[in-house]
């Protein structure tokens, strides 16, 4: 099958997006699949926008089975019946002041980023089929996009392997962060609650972002506060696992993959309660509204076995492999499916019935 990926960056480094992009395309590759690829080589915002309204128009190869947008923005110049989206959030259309460094806030930014990614989804929604990573995201797509439901379902995404407990290589209590340096994230909140807390261990701060900057500036200097940059993904087990507690301490996600990697290393993971994470994450986490307070009472506290380990079990339910399969069963029924025929189309099959086609031969154009 000869499949057309399309998405912002095929690099980890740009979060889920970027992890979905490279999974798919590697695995689709390895089983045999001829896979183009369209992407952009600029994180800039025009370079974007210019990038989806209209470089992807001239792009496009045109003799694709199926062409999957890893994102709504991506769909726009999709020839629809043959094409499929990935929705991993809409948050910019529900709480585009909570988005991240680029078009979050309330000012103009916010505003057109909430109108470009409207169209985006808008455009996704006419695709033949659209997938959401969560339940969660699935109503809030048919709620505030809409869509029929029997063309939109969701599938999970998966998590590396490799990703299982292991003994750790030292005794310093030590909490961790994974995950983007923006707005969204809400590190600043973690480390002001650290540096107010009574911890005597280390703070590790794993990822890249628009805000490193800005919360270097707030760690001012702090030899217990570690910023670990991007953590390539063969070292991602290593950091994990090198940890007592994961936080998390982001506003909003689709669904939260950094928790769901921390599980499967059975490392406990602390989010805030007013957090808009899918439930079936959420409800496996510590959940505080007091980041300090609860800081102070995690050094020395073991937590409970059993709850440990049916996170886990939930943890290793995502599975690439799995993934993969099944937005390959969309594939099959989009590559397999006929093009819809138009009015005149239609009219010539009724009419060759009753031995008139050869009259309207020149008129099928559809």
């Amino acid at each position: 099958m000869k499949i057309c990926l399309l998405t912002r960056r095929f690099a980890l480094e740009t979060g889920g997006i970027g992890r979905v992009s490279v999974e798919l395309r590697n695995r689709l590759r390895a089983l045999g699949h001829e896979v183009c690829t369209v992407s952009i080589e600029k994180e800039d915002l025009a370079s974007y926008f210019k990038y989806a309204f209209w470089d992807i128009r001239s792009k496009i190869p045109l003799d694709c089975d199926v062409y999957h947008a890893i994102t709504p923005m991506e769909t726009i110049w999709l020839p629809k019946d043959k094409s499929i989206a990935t929705v991993l959030d809409i948050i910019p259309v529900t709480h585009s002041e909570l988005h991240g460094a680029r078009m979050g806030g309330h000012g103009l930014k916010s505003v057109i980023g909430k109108a470009c990614f409207t169209i985006g989804c808008r455009a996704a929604a006419k695709c033949r089929h659209v997938v959401c990573i969560s339940e969660h995201v699935k109503q809030e797509f048919i709620k505030h996009i809409g869509v029929p439901r029997n063309k939109i379902s969701v599938i999970k995404l998966g998590i590396r392997d490799d990703l299982e407990p292991a003994p750790r290589k030292d005794k310093v209590f030590r909490i961790g962060y994974l995950g983007q340096l923006d707005r969204r994230k809400r590190v600043d909140l973690l480390i002001k609650a650290f540096r107010d807390s009574d911890i005597q261990g280390e703070l590790v701060l794993g990822g890249k972002g628009f805000n490193e900057a800005e919360l270097r500036t707030m760690a001012e200097g702090d030899n217990k506060i570690i910023f670990a940059g991007f953590v390539p993904d063969a070292m991602l087990p290593s950091f994990l696992n090198n940890l007592d507690y994961l936080v998390f301490p982001t506003a909003i996600e689709g669904y939260g993959l950094p928790i769901i990697e921390a599980m499967a290393c059975k490392i406990p993971v602390v989010v805030l309660d007013d957090a808009i994470i899918p439930n079936e994450v959420k409800v496996g986490c510590i959940i505080t509204s007091n980041l300090t307070a609860t800081l102070n009472l995690l050094t020395g506290v073991k937590m409970g076995k059993r709850w440990l380990e049916n996170n886990y079990k939930f943890a290793k339910g995502h599975n690439w492999d799995k993934t993969v399969a099944s937005y390959l069963d969309i594939y099959k029924e989009i590559a397999a499916h006929p093009k819809p025929k138009g009015r005149i189309s239609k009219a010539v099959d009724q009419l060759t019935d009753a031995g008139l086609a050869e009259h309207l031969e020149d008129y099928d154009k559809i």
